[in-house]
């Protein structure tokens, strides 16, 4: 089966990757509270125009992280070395997003990629509610962040 292209979920929704999609959705600890990098998707892309992170159909065989880091170095370019990597599953009936979710040691420029993003930001959580989210990952978010904050929590 071809991996790009859409598909149908069991909701009746329309997704982007046959085999399900995943996203890289960097973490970078600072003293006063983490910073996420999202990129502002191009115009030319599904929801063009809103922010999100860096991400894209699964290939066959990959794993969600191999997926996820794949499409972030096409989309912004070399990545640092990512720690502890989490994986957070949003099944959608039949079709899944996972968001990978890495910590960096230090602030990087993403530089290069694919043309795919118009910017990339390092955001506070606040700063989300004042950005113009990709839907997915807007109705993602609060899930996602309370995992996170499980995950944390147990170390």
């Amino acid at each position: 089966m071809k991996a790009e292209g859409y598909v149908t979920d069991g909701r009746g929704c329309r997704h982007w990757g046959r085999l399900g999609a995943a996203g890289l959705l960097l973490r970078l600890q600072v003293a006063d509270g983490p910073r996420y990098l999202l990129q502002q998707r191009a115009m030319w892309t599904d929801h063009g125009g809103t922010w999100s992170v860096p991400g894209g159909a699964m290939r066959p065989g990959e794993s969600p992280f191999e997926a996820a880091r794949r499409e972030a170095r096409e989309e912004i370019g070399a990545l640092p070395a990512l720690h502890h990597p989490r994986v957070i599953r949003d099944d959608h009936g039949g079709w899944c997003y996972h968001t990978v979710i890495a910590d960096v040691g230090d602030r990087f420029v993403p530089s290069g990629g694919d043309g795919e993003g118009l910017a990339t930001r390092w955001c506070t959580p606040g700063e989300f509610a004042s950005l113009r989210l990709h839907p997915g990952f807007a109705a993602a978010w609060p899930t996602i962040r309370g995992k996170l904050k499980e995950l944390d929590t147990c170390g």
